[in-house]
Parts: structure tokens; C-alpha cells; sequence
């Protein structure tokens, strides 16, 4: 156990040491722990962390406190454990790691800290990993795990620390909350951290992380979401920032001639002057954003648009007329949030969200987009860049807090009506305010991560692959915590580097999950055959949208091969490039027999069962979905 604080520049690291059960005293007698344990069956216990400040004055001027760490002693025996890593963000890859896989973040540091936690260090020692917010370790040889994770956000960020050796024997399991801020420290003043949940579990551990989904959930006020879903269209992976208002009219109106099933219809990035100027259109929308709003109403669409709200660049407006509401370094200098060629060069740096400019500015932007523009859903992307170390203008509060309390103010602006689609945003301190969710990296119209990204060891490059993998492990956040946002489905032929089998999965993960499903191809050149395509995936999306779905096999491998919906579907495929026998252990609650029809081609599925376990053959990238 130990606390890492500082003063200025000068870091101090104190161990602390027990000196009755539940309580610890820091080496440098400034802190007091307290780990209050409940148990409210004999499986789980909840450990309750309190720190309590023992000087009789308040810190010296420069004091910050950086992160407290607690070592978990409930770890099982045994060996032949794997560890299920999650990520931090909607971008950050969760999935369960081979033992030999050393964990490490890319290369260069704005991938690392524009779809990670920059707080966290992945050093690639062997036999440690560090998983965001949760971890799960299972057996697979005896079908025993423990899941360990909050049972709410609590102010600060939480992740744990997994060690274990080359035979799969645990070692070590360490939490550790991300302070990062001067919390206010009286004498005797206790600050409070999230509890943590200690599960243990027989059986499948898919059933487990769905039920924590559900639980935290409920504790964050996720109240009961209607069974509709969104669908919609999105300009993004067609156009990328190449939008103009031809283009945006020309789609809608192809909308209508094809009779697509779709609710809504978001202008993506590419309408605005420059980034965090997001009330000034630039010259390729000459009649601005609220005529398109109206022409979207018009057609029986609701209008949908994006923006990085914590976003800005240095020739935005704001950022001349605001430099004070730019967050900025110790050294005065802005902070970098991401590098974006698309939007020009150099970096894009991050708003103070803590600064009265920069909330009275976020007020003013979501105010006009929703009431005087009229849309009634907003994507709010790179939501990371609201954590990002700083000096920011109130140090009381933790990166985890000032996102919170920035979030809270959008939805009080907004009102309770308007649709709220995170991305590229925190996972935890997200719950509760979104309604919807992006659960994965972007999609592209190719499978595999690109060269470079591999080179740069980006475990988080964006491509549809790693973007499944978490629209899989991820899937039972859905009507939990939100509606999961999977990404945008690609069906057309055309720039498009996806096969038809490649394409065909993507559909059937995206479909069968039942989360929110929009489309993102030129629907003015979109192939016949692919249209098919794509309103049978909107179909099939309709009939599992009411359910929970649950992934089979999240320690089977890598990417997940089946997902089973409740609604009555399973969807079976084969990610690899070689032909294989696909082996599908089934939910308990699976009574079906065959013969089964593939609800793509309305045929007969070869299948071979024996008891719960269900075998089919499948060429390279091939699904099917069988109707049960």
C-alpha cells in the first residue's frame, strides 16, 4: 500500500504500514488509510477506502496528491489464469490477453494518451497488466474466476494491476485510484473512494460482467431506456471532413427514395470553420446548420450533429479571444490533446473545463446547436481530452470530477430530451450521462490495423477487426449502461477494402448485438446487392434491439467467436483466413434444437451438437446467424 504525493516538482512515495486491522498510517505520518470490508454473501466482499489527512493545518502551498495504491489479498490458487484487460476509453481494446503478451502502449505518446489512460504506465514488464476500471481473471480448466471492479465512478479513476506467472499463477493484484489533484484537505477531513466489488464465481464468466453492467448501472441511475434504438446516416466514413451541404442534402434525399428504416440523420465533422469554433460554419455550408436541421425534420428525419466540445485549435476564434480557458502545463504552455492531419497542422490542445470562460462557452454552444439550430442528438467526440493533466483554473477537483461535473452541465443545458452519443470518452464517469455509447475505435473500410500502425505497436489502431472485438467483449454494456454505439456499418463495394464475407460479419456482430446502428456509406452509389445487405442487417438489428446480448467465449480467444441474443438469435463466424470448425459452448438458456436457418440466406446451417455444444464449419470470414 502506499500514497504518491508532491510538492511542486519534489515527488515523495510513502509506504503505509498497518497498525490495526482496517487501518494503515503512512511512513510520512501525513495520511491515515481505512479499508472498511462488507460481505454481503460469501462470495463477494466489498473493501470501502477512506483516507483521512492527519496534520492539524492544511498542506503547504504546491502540495498535490498523485495516486493512492491498495494491494488486494483476495487472489486465487492455482494455476491457468487468464486475464480479461479492459480498456479506458470507447477506443482502448478490451479483450483477454495471452499470458506471453507483454502490455504496452504504442509507441509514440499522443496515440498513448489519445486512446489510453495517460495517467496509467503499461511498462511491458513480464507477467504484469494493468486493465482499466475492472479486471476479470477465469480458469478456464476449472471454470472459476473473480472479478474485481468499482461499484460506482466515485471521484477518482480507478484500475487495477494483475501480476502472475508464465503457468497462469496469480501473484499480485493491486488497485490504484487516480487522484491527480489537490483535494480539499482539512484536519481529520476523510476523502472518500469508490468501493471495490470482489467477486468470486463458478461457471462462465460472461454471465458475471453482465450482471455487474446491470448493477452498476442501476447504482449510476441509468433509469429504464425505451426499447427503440437509434438508426440513422452518418457522413464520416465516406466523406471524412470532404462534407458540403450538396452532399449532406443529396444523401437525405436518397434516404427517402430507397425507404430506409433509419430515425436519424448526423452531419459528422467537416461543417464547422475550424475546431471549437462549432457555431461558425465554414464556407461549404453557406445557408449554416439550422436550415439543415429543418430540412431534415422535413423529410421525417431527426437532425443529428457532432462536435469535440473540449476540443480547440490555435486559429480558432476561442482560442484568441480565450487563452485563459485553454488548459495549459506548469510551464504556461497549452496541453496537447491530438494530433489530427485532417484538421491541419500541428496539434489540437484541450479547453479548461474547469475555467468559468470555458463552461460559460459550453453553455452557449450546446444551448444554440439544440434550441436555436435544432438538433435534438449530439456526438460528442474526443471527450478524453476533458482528463488531461494541467493547471487547470480549479485544482480541487480530479480529472475524474471535472469531466463529471462538465458532463453534468451538457445534460442540464441540453435537457433530458436531447439524444447524448459519447465517444472517444472515459468509460466509468460516463455512465449516467450518455445515452448512448461508442464501445469500440473507429471502423474502416479495411480489416486489418494499417502497417505503420502495427509498426508503432497500436494495439488501438482503428480497422474493423479490433473494432468487433470490442463491440463483442463490451456487448453486455448495453442496456445497462446505455445504448451501445458499435460504430458505423460499411456495406458498399466502393472504397471499400473489405471482402463480402469481411463485410457480411461486420453486419452480422453489429446487428446482433442490438445497439445503435447507422450507416456510413454514399448512399447515391450505393450497390444493389450491398442495399440488400443493409436493410437486412436494419431487420435483423430491429428484432434484438429489446435485448441484453451476451458474448460467448471472451477467454477463448481473442475476438469472441459467437454472440447470442435473448431476442432469439445467435450469431456464429469464423475471423480468421482459413476455413475452421467453429465450436460454440451455449448459454443456459439455449433450448433450440436444430435444424437451424441462416438468417442471411433463409438455409439450412449444418450444424453438429452435442449437449450445449454446438460445432459448425465456415469458410475464411464467415457467419451465419441462426434464428433460435
Amino acid at each position: 500500500m502506499k500514497i504518491q504525493y508532491r510538492v511542486h516538482d519534489k515527488i515523495t512515495i510513502s509506504k503505509f504500514s498497518p497498525v490495526k486491522n482496517g487501518v494503515f498510517i503512512s511512513n510520512c505520518q501525513k495520511f491515515e488509510l481505512q479499508i472498511h470490508s462488507a460481505s454481503p454473501n460469501k462470495k463477494e466482499t466489498v473493501l470501502i477506502p477512506k483516507l483521512i489527512w492527519r496534520e492539524q493545518v492544511r498542506p503547504e502551498v504546491g502540495f498535490s496528491v498523485d495516486f493512492l495504491e491498495i494491494v488486494l489479498d483476495s487472489i486465487p490458487s492455482g494455476e491457468g489464469f487468464s486475464i480479461f484487460q479492459h480498456g479506458y476509453q470507447s477506443w482502448s481494446i478490451s479483450r483477454t490477453l495471452p499470458k506471453e503478451n507483454l502490455d504496452l502502449s504504442p509507441r509514440l505518446s499522443f496515440l498513448q494518451y489519445s486512446q489510453e489512460n495517460i495517467y496509467s504506465k503499461h511498462k511491458g514488464n513480464k507477467g504484469e497488466f494493468l486493465s482499466e476500471y475492472l479486471t476479470l481473471v477465469y480458469n478456464l480448466n476449472n471454470s472459476s474466476g473473480v472479478l474485481y471492479a468499482p461499484t460506482e465512478a466515485g471521484e477518482f479513476g480507478i484500475k487495477f494491476v494483475v501480476e502472475q506467472t508464465e503457468t497462469g499463477q496469480l501473484t499480485g493484484i493491486r488497485a490504484i485510484y487516480d487522484i491527480f489533484s489537490l483535494p480539499d484537505l482539512k484536519p481529520k477531513s476523510k476523502i472518500k473512494f469508490a468501493p471495490i466489488k470482489i467477486q468470486h464465481f463458478q461457471g462462465k464468466p460472461e454471465p458475471v460482467l453482465e450482471s455487474y453492467f446491470f448493477e452498476l448501472g442501476k447504482k449510476m441511475g441509468v433509469s429504464n431506456l425505451p426499447k427503440k434504438v437509434p438508426t440513422g446516416w452518418c457522413s464520416w466514413y465516406y466523406y471524412y471532413t470532404n462534407i458540403d451541404q450538396k452532399t449532406i442534402l443529396d444523401n437525405l434525399t436518397k434516404v427517402r427514395e430507397l425507404n430506409l428504416p433509419l430515425e436519424f440523420f448526423q452531419i459528422d465533422d467537416g461543417y464547422q470553420k475550424e475546431i471549437g469554433d462549432w457555431l461558425i460554419p465554414n464556407q461549404k455550408f453557406p445557408g449554416g446548420m439550422r436550415i439543415l436541421a429543418d430540412e431534415i425534420k422535413r423529410v421525417g428525419l431527426k437532425p443529428g450533429i457532432w462536435l469535440a466540445p473540449f476540443l480547440v485549435r490555435k486559429k480558432s476564434e476561442f482560442f484568441r479571444k480565450y487563452p485563459e480557458a485553454i488548459l495549459k502545463d506548469f510551464n504556461g504552455n497549452p496541453v496537447p490533446s491530438i494530433y489530427q492531419p485532417l484538421w491541419g497542422r500541428g496539434y489540437t490542445y484541450a479547453l479548461d473545463i474547469t475555467h468559468p470562460t470555458a463552461l460559460q462557452y459550453l453553455e452557449t454552444v450546446f444551448t444554440t446547436m439544440v434550441k436555436e439550430w435544432g438538433y435534438p442528438y449530439l456526438k460528442l467526440d474526443f471527450l478524453y481530452a476533458g482528463l488531461l493533466p494541467g493547471d487547470s483554473y480549479n485544482k480541487s477537483l480530479s480529472p475524474q470530477s471535472r469531466y463529471m461535473e462538465a458532463l453534468k452541465l451538457i445534460r442540464k443545458v441540453v435537457g433530458k430530451q436531447t439524444f447524448l452519443l459519447g465517444c472517444g470518452a472515459p468509460m466509468l464517469p460516463s455512465v449516467g450521462i450518455f445515452d448512448g455509447m461508442r464501445i469500440s475505435c473507429d471502423v474502416a473500410p479495411y480489416w486489418y490495423p494499417e502497417k505503420i500502425r502495427v509498426l508503432l505497436r497500436d494495439r488501438n489502431a482503428l480497422c474493423t477487426r479490433t473494432a468487433l472485438i470490442n463491440d463483442l467483449t463490451r456487448s453486455s454494456m448495453h442496456r445497462n449502461l446505455w445504448f451501445n454505439d458499435p460504430d458505423c456499418l460499411l456495406v458498399r463495394k466502393n472504397k471499400n477494402k473489405m471482402n463480402e464475407n469481411q463485410t457480411k460479419l461486420m453486419a452480422s456482430v453489429m446487428a446482433v448485438s442490438g445497439g445503435m446502428l447507422l450507416v456510413s456509406d454514399d448512399l447515391t452509389k450505393l450497390e444493389m446487392e450491398r442495399l440488400d445487405l443493409l436493410k437486412k442487417a436494419f431487420l435483423l438489428n430491429r428484432e434484438c434491439q429489446g435485448k441484453t446480448p451476451i458474448p460467448l467465449g471472451i477467454f477463448d480467444s481473442e475476438f469472441p467467436n459467437a454472440l447470442y441474443n435473448p431476442s432469439g438469435y445467435l450469431g456464429i463466424w469464423n475471423p480468421s483466413e482459413l476455413e475452421k470448425t467453429i465450436e460454440v459452448e451455449l448459454p443456459q438458456k439455449w433450448n433450440a434444437k436444430p435444424p437451424f436457418m441462416d438468417f442471411w440466406t433463409g438455409t439450412l446451417v449444418p450444424i453438429q451438437m452435442d449437449g450445449k455444444k454446438l460445432s459448425v464449419v465456415l469458410p475464411p470470414f464467415g457467419s451465419v446467424v441462426l434464428s433460435v
